[in-house]
């Protein structure tokens, strides 16, 4: 399937429907990516994923470079790396924090 077809067929649900790999119960979809240098998009989930590094990383990059916490948690939580997630792989203190923050701010 071509990404406009897939685009095509998507067009038809709720914007706000998560999208699930193999069934209804399917794992999220988290990530759609392209490798550099050659041809084809792919699908990844949860699974597929060091999911703490792949936070961790988030969080140092944003640190970094200065990067607004609302801006790091809103693209989390639309990519659907939620408090749940964050919990899971680095632990309660970053989890509350990013729920305070949320709730705080109106992201959840």
């Amino acid at each position: 399937m071509t990404v406009g077809t897939l685009i095509k067929y998507l067009q038809k649900y709720d914007e706000n429907e998560i999208v699930r790999l193999h069934c209804v119960d399917g794992e999220p979809v988290l990530f759609a990516l392209q490798a550099m240098n050659k041809p084809g998009v792919w699908l990844e989930t949860e699974s597929d994923n060091d999911m703490a590094e792949e936070i961790k990383a988030r969080f140092e990059d944003a640190a970094l470079h200065g990067v607004d916490e609302g801006d790091v948690y809103s693209l989390m939580l639309e990519q659907g790396i939620d408090i749940g997630m964050v919990r899971k792989y680095i632990g309660d203190d970053a989890a509350n924090k990013m729920r305070t923050y949320c709730e705080h701010h109106g992201l959840l």
